[in-house]
């Protein structure tokens, strides 16, 4: 079965974004230009949006019932390092919307990179494909290793 021509434009679109982005060096998010605020206070996780490498770590230390952790680097990268328990799912990888298709429709979703901006992108391709409880950690796996924090090998 292939993509509708609207999801088609629409990933099209995030791939266009995510280019620019590359090329221009401008951040994703608010989040990766700026790291979040320690004031000390715990912060509710939302069921979906961008979350950041503090509450990543929160949410993995207990995690919802049915979590899916998505790398969505290339094989390479995920075998340079990835969160404990991530599966790959290459999000410029030819077999990335049959994948996204395959998921559980109401399995939560923690997604990240190496910087944010393609977990981004892939965010908006599993709402698109009617993912409703998508996280995308912020600052993806540079911000988790700046953090200090381990990587499975």
């Amino acid at each position: 079965m292939s993509a509708s021509p609207c999801r088609m434009l629409l990933r099209g679109l995030a791939l266009l974004a995510l280019g620019l982005a590359l090329w221009t060096g401008a951040p994703a998010t608010a989040r990766d230009a700026a790291p979040a605020a320690g004031s000390g206070s715990a912060r509710a996780i939302p069921a979906s949006g961008d979350i950041g490498v503090e509450e990543a770590k929160a949410l993995l230390a207990n995690p919802p019932e049915g979590l899916i952790i998505l790398d969505v680097r290339t094989p390479q990268e995920f075998r340079e390092g990835h969160l404990a328990g991530a599966r790959n799912m290459d999000f410029f990888g030819p077999g990335f919307e049959r994948e996204v298709r395959a998921l559980p429709a109401d399995a939560p979703v923690l997604l990240y990179c190496r910087s944010g901006r393609r977990s981004a992108a892939a965010a908006e391709a599993l709402a698109e494909a009617g993912r409703g409880r998508v996280l995308n950690m912020g600052g993806g796996i540079e911000g988790w290793t700046k953090a200090g924090l381990p990587l499975v090998k």
